[in-house]
């Protein structure tokens, strides 16, 4: 193969075009689009599903959403007449935590966890 063959045929390769090697104006070409990033798994792209799994430290009951809530750590000394017996966190719909579990999540107190005993004035029973 002659050298100038050789030479057009790995032009391409380098990126050059074969008519801007000959003198001729060659159409600008865009360069390659990035790859896309994967999509996020099904179980994290719920906001519910990020909560459940976020860990955090135990709320303080001294805290001052704590105490407008009526937090407690133990629902056994709440002293607010809207406490029930068997009422606590770990029965409570908006508990995202296991009843299992010592602690757990809850909305009412982002990035903190809640005894699965404790109790506050927001407490719904699980159906």
């Amino acid at each position: 193969m002659s050298t100038r063959r050789r030479f057009i045929a790995i032009l391409p390769l380098a990126g050059v075009s074969v008519l801007a090697a000959c003198g001729e104006k060659a159409a600008p070409t865009a360069p390659a689009p990035a790859p896309m990033p994967a999509p996020a798994p099904a179980e994290v792209a719920t906001p519910a599903a990020a909560t459940a799994t976020a860990v955090g430290p135990l709320v303080d009951p001294v805290d001052p959403a704590a105490v407008a809530l009526g937090y407690v750590a133990d629902a056994s000394t709440a002293k607010d007449p809207k406490h029930v017996v068997g009422a606590a966190c770990g029965n409570c719909a908006l508990f995202a935590g296991k009843a299992a579990d010592a602690s757990g999540p809850c909305p009412l107190f982002p990035g903190k966890q809640v005894s699965t005993k404790g109790w506050c004035t927001a407490y719904a029973k699980k159906s």
